[in-house]
């Protein structure tokens, strides 16, 4: 078939006006910088170690780009990474470089603050520590607590050395008994205050309140 330059020529003309209002566009959008906080991600966490005391939850972040393209950013857009093959127990000085940073195509990170994070990290470890059952109010007038009972009665919990040596017991959900004349028994979720240690495996208990009448 013999080629034939003027064919379909309406269509190249709107193909390339179209071609052009896009330059026009994107060549006419002013290039600006903005500040936005980032949130940090840890990864490659050496096994038996924890992360301990305040952890930076963000890093301020200057970003260079076209007006367009920075508003139309969201806050899952932007993440500063921080890889920590490296750590070991103590305080350790990690770097934040935009390298670290990840954004979207077309913006460019000019500036991270602060520029070094100072984070800590102690040897983790495991204890078994008992259940203590949390019991709230009074049964009724006549009546006494006279046994609480938890099953299981113990739990393993995990975390900074430091912070399982401060450990006495987990706890449960509340447990309430006002004005009850009958004993109660209800299955509550166990947990632990200390933010840093955990539970090694999700455990709920089964509280068992012994109520019987005063003695007199």
């Amino acid at each position: 078939m013999a080629y034939h330059p003027f064919r379909n020529l309406g269509l190249k003309f709107l193909s390339t006006c179209i071609a052009a209002m896009l330059w026009l566009v994107v060549a006419g959008e002013r290039v600006v910088e903005r500040v936005l906080r980032a949130p940090v991600e840890f990864q490659n966490l050496p096994s038996g170690l924890e992360l301990v005391g305040n952890l930076p939850d963000t890093v301020e972040v200057r970003l260079r780009g076209s007006s367009g393209a920075l508003s139309r950013m969201s806050a899952g857009d932007l993440s500063a990474v921080l890889d920590l093959r490296t750590a070991r127990p103590g305080r350790r000085l990690f770097h934040v470089t935009p390298t670290q940073v990840t954004v979207p195509y077309g913006i460019e990170v000019v500036q991270v603050g602060p520029s070094t994070i100072t984070m800590e990290f102690e040897t983790s470890g495991v204890r078994m520590v008992p259940v203590e059952p949390d019991i709230e109010g009074r049964p009724a007038a006549g009546f006494e607590v006279t046994k609480v009972t938890s099953d299981p009665q113990t739990v393993e919990v995990a975390g900074p050395e430091s912070a399982l040596k401060r450990l006495d017991a987990a706890m449960t959900e509340p447990v309430t008994v006002t004005d009850e004349t009958r004993s109660v028994r209800e299955v509550v979720t166990i947990g632990v205050q200390d933010a840093s240690l955990r539970l090694t495996t999700p455990r709920t208990a089964v509280v068992t309140v012994t109520i019987s009448p005063r003695r007199p």
